[in-house]
This record gives structure tokens, C-alpha cells and sequence, in this order.
């Protein structure tokens, strides 16, 4: 039957589910990964549904978006398939190797040719000159919690403060390469460690490392994802709960603008309530 090459709007079982402005996304149990994302074997649970939203939402056709954790490539794919340039980066050999094929199997109609740089790198030192990116897509290793390999610069393989003070790293060069008005986007998972019966809260570390670099905090979304197997409480009771759900982090490189929002609209059957405490209050005086 020859190579299957996904085309852009042609292969995918079901259309993009419109999702608007939502915080949270879901796009149930039933979403499937479609190819080329579905080559070759590397960790990862990133929906390839959900990056498209965030490559659309967050980048325009021609833009070229930076991963410095690319794995197995689902934004790098989703840049091409929706025509933008890509620029690719990972500690790990077999995970640019996958990204390139899955890039090669890409083939999007209706998009000019773009550009898609994958190679061996590292987050931390980015060979890219200032501001010359035009939006951060990415997925970094959740600390110790997903082992990728044993290569010693893996940041997986670090305890947890060594961890936070790399991502630091990565999250200076990260800003650096960025052009200013421009966005950055983190997907993130906090790490739940049963037998200590704590949380390791990954992603208000990130927030607070991006603040500290000269981000602005813009966007919390979450992105329910569903597991595979069987279910199960973690450690004892009163148990820790499944966790079924990524952060999905937007920062904005630029100056924070001191506004106020405009006022807030109550609807009548709510300023009727406030009325009336407003009123008990004032007799109980």
C-alpha cells in the first residue's frame, strides 16, 4: 500500500473540536493521535490536538517556533502541519532522530514551503541569537518523575532542587531568543510522590523561575487527558488523587502594563442578592 503521508485535514478521523477561550480543555477519551505523530516509540502523553490549539493561538502562519525540549516532536509536526518554521532542540539523540522522520512523513496542503531545523542541543545554551524567534512551544522534563535516558546533561536525571536551578537556565535562554510582545508556552505536570505523601508543584516553580527572568505570567490553562489501564489510589488513605491533568503555562515577553479591568457587570438576580445583604446588614447595625 506504499507510505502513508498525513495530509492536513484529510486523514484526521474528526475535525478540530472548537474549544474558544475555554481554560479548561478537553477533547475526551476519544481523541486519537494521528499521523505522522503515531512513528516511532518515545515517552510522551502530549495530545497532538491540544498543541495544534496552542501553535494556532499563540503563532501565525510563517512564524517560527522554538522547542528546547522537543522529545518526540508533536509541536514540530504541528508547526509544519499548520505552516509555520520550527526550530528543534534535545538532549537526547533517538528524539531528534524520531523528530526528523515524523517531519519527513509531514506533508501539509495549502502551505508555502517552511523551514525545520532539528538537532542535538541543549536548553540551557541555545545557539540562537537574540530575540530571533517568534514564539516558545514546549514540554520540559517534570523533574526526576519520567527518567528519558542516562545521557549526563538529561535534566531528568537530576534531584529536584538541582532540577529547578537548570530550568532557570533554560528559561534565561528561553526569554533571550524570544522576540519582545511574543509568547512563550510551557505544558506541565506536577509530580505526586506517594510514599513521601507529597506534591513536587512543578508548575508553580516554573511560574515563579519565568516571573523572575522577566516574564509575565498571561495564561493558566488545563488540559484533561485521560489515562490508559486501570485506576488507582496513590499511597494510603486518605490517598493522593489520580492525576489527570496538565498545566498549560503562558508567558508573555514584554512590558506589564499597570491597568485596571473594567467593571465588573452583575447580573440583576445577583445585585438583588447583594442588595438585600446590604440591607440586613444596615438593620443589624
Amino acid at each position: 500500500m506504499g507510505e502513508r503521508i498525513f495530509r492536513r485535514g484529510v486523514d484526521m478521523e474528526d475535525e478540530e473540536r472548537e474549544v474558544g477561550y475555554k481554560s479548561v480543555l478537553d477533547f475526551g477519551r476519544e481523541a486519537k493521535v494521528y499521523p505522522p505523530h503515531d512513528y516511532g516509540d518515545y515517552p510522551t502523553k502530549l495530545l497532538p490536538q491540544v498543541v495544534k490549539v496552542f501553535v494556532r493561538r499563540f503563532s501565525n502562519p510563517g512564524d517560527t517556533i522554538l522547542d528546547p525540549f522537543c522529545g518526540g516532536g508533536t509541536i514540530a509536526v504541528e508547526a509544519k502541519l499548520n505552516c509555520r518554521n520550527s526550530i528543534s532542540y534535545d538532549i537526547n539523540p533517538r528524539a531528534v532522530e524520531i523528530t526528523r522522520e515524523k517531519l519527513r512523513r509531514a506533508n501539509p496542503l495549502g502551505c508555502p514551503p517552511t523551514n525545520h531545523v532539528v538537532e542535538v542541543g541543549d536548553a540551557r545554551r541555545l545557539p540562537l541569537p537574540d530575540e530571533s524567534v517568534d514564539s516558545v512551544i514546549t514540554d520540559p522534563p517534570y523533574a526526576s518523575m519520567i527518567r528519558y535516558s542516562d545521557l549526563p546533561d538529561d535534566l531528568s536525571n537530576l534531584d529536584y532542587e538541582s532540577f529547578l536551578i537548570e530550568m532557570e537556565k533554560a528559561f534565561k535562554e528561553m526569554y533571550r531568543v524570544l522576540k519582545s510582545d511574543r509568547y512563550c508556552v510551557v505544558f506541565v505536570c506536577d509530580y505526586r510522590i506517594a510514599a513521601a505523601r507529597k506534591i513536587l508543584p512543578i508548575h508553580a516553580d516554573f511560574i515563579q523561575i519565568a516571573r523572575d527572568v522577566g516574564f509575565v505570567l498571561f495564561d493558566i490553562y488545563i488540559w484533561r487527558y485521560y489515562r490508559s489501564g486501570e485506576f488507582r489510589p496513590f499511597g494510603k488513605r486518605p490517598y493522593q488523587a489520580m492525576n489527570l491533568h496538565t498545566y498549560v503555562l503562558v508567558f508573555y515577553k514584554g512590558e506589564e502594563l499597570e491597568k485596571e479591568n473594567r467593571p465588573v457587570r452583575y447580573r440583576r438576580r445577583l445585585i438583588e442578592k447583594l442588595q438585600k445583604t446590604s440591607q440586613i446588614v444596615q438593620k443589624t447595625a
